[in-house]
C-alpha cells in the first residue's frame, strides 16, 4: 500500500479507542485532569460541585482531543497508521507469494522460487544501509523489476489453471472424434443426419483448437519464466560487478547503466510478446505510472 493512502475519519475515530494509538491521549490524560479539577473544586468549594466540574473537564477534554484526532490534525497518528497498513499490505502479499509457491505446478515451482530468491536479493541490496553511485541510478529500475516477479508469480498461477484445463480434455481423442466424425458424414447421405454429424464435427474441431491453444500457452509460460529467471540473474550480477568496479576505483566517472536498464525494460517487452500482449499497452502502463 502506498505511502500517500490517508486514513479515513472512520479509521482516526476507530484510533480513538484502540490502546496502541490514542485511547490514552483522548481518554486517560483528559480524565487525570478531570480527576485533578475535581480534587481542587472540591477541597475549595463543595465534593458535589467538584466531581461535577471533574466529570465536565473531562468530557470536554476527551471530545476536544477526539475532534483533533478524527479530524485529522494528529500528523503522527496518521503516519502511524500508513505505516501499519503498509506492514498488513506487505504481509498480505508475503502470504500470498507463500501460497502461490505452495500450490505452484512441480514443473514451474523450482524456477518460481529462484526467480523469488533472485529478485529478493536484488532488493536486500537496495534496502540495506550503504547506498553507491550504482543503487542511486538504479533505483529507477525496481518498478521494472518488481514487475518481472509480479509477471512471474502470474504466469505461474495462469499455468496452474492451464494445466487442469488441459488434463480435463484428451487431444488425442479430440483429433481422433474429429477424424471419426469427418469420415461419417462424408459417407452419410445428405439429408439431417449428415448435418448434424458435420455440427458435431465442427463442434469438435474448436474444442480440439481450444485445447492445443490452452497447451501451447503452457509452453509459452516456461519460455516467460525462463526470461525473467535469466534476465534477474543478469541484473544482479551486472550490478554486482559494476558496484564491484567502483569500491575498486576503475572507473573515475559515474558508471554506465544504461545498457542495463534498457535489457531490463526489453525483457519485459518480450514477456509480452511471448503471452501475446499488446505493446502498445505496456506503454501506456509505463507512462501512467511514470506520470504517477
Amino acid at each position: 500500500m502506498a505511502s500517500s493512502w490517508i486514513p479515513s475519519w472512520r479509521d482516526r475515530l476507530k484510533a480513538c479507542f484502540r490502546f496502541r494509538h490514542r485511547l490514552l491521549q483522548v481518554f486517560g490524560i483528559p480524565a487525570a485532569i478531570g480527576a485533578a479539577t475535581a480534587v481542587a473544586t472540591a477541597s475549595t468549594l463543595d465534593p458535589g460541585v467538584g466531581l461535577s466540574m471533574g466529570m465536565l473537564t473531562a468530557a470536554a477534554g476527551s471530545l476536544v482531543y477526539g475532534y483533533l484526532v478524527t479530524a485529522g490534525f494528529d500528523q503522527k497518528l496518521v503516519r502511524q497508521l500508513q505505516e501499519e497498513a503498509s506492514e498488513q499490505q506487505r504481509a498480505s502479499d508475503l502470504r500470498e507469494l507463500q501460497q502461490t509457491v505452495q500450490w505452484a505446478d512441480p514443473k514451474v515451482r523450482p524456477q518460481l522460487e529462484r526467480i523469488l530468491y533472485v529478485y529478493d536479493a536484488i532488493e536486500a541490496v537496495f534496502l540495506d544501509d550503504q547506498t553507491d553511485s550504482v543503487e542511486s541510478i538504479l533505483q529507477s529500475s525496481r518498478e521494472d523489476l518488481r514487475l518481472l516477479r509480479d509477471r512471474a508469480v502470474t504466469m505461474a498461477k495462469l499455468y496452474q489453471r492451464l494445466r487442469q484445463i488441459v488434463q480435463s480434455a484428451d487431444g488425442r481423442w479430440l483429433d481422433g472424434e474429429v477424424q471419426r466424425l469427418a469420415h461419417e458424414s462424408a459417407n452419410a447421405p445428405p439429408g439431417p443426419v449428415r448435418e448434424a454429424l458435420e455440427e458435431a464435427r465442427r463442434s469438435t474441431e474448436r474444442t480440439l483448437t481450444q485445447w492445443r491453444a490452452a497447451f501451447d500457452k503452457q509452453r509459452q509460460i516456461c519460455s516467460v519464466l525462463t526470461v525473467i529467471e535469466t534476465n534477474l540473474q543478469e541484473f544482479k550480477l551486472a550490478m554486482e560487478l559494476r558496484k564491484a568496479d567502483v569500491a575498486m576505483g576503475a572507473q573515475a566517472a559515474m558508471p554506465d547503466v544504461t545498457e542495463l536498464q534498457s535489457r531490463l525494460a526489453a525483457a519485459g517487452e518480450a514477456c509480452d510478446e511471448l503471452i501475446g500482449r499488446d505493446r502498445g499497452q505496456r506503454g501506456r502502463t509505463r507512462a501512467r505510472r511514470a506520470r504517477s
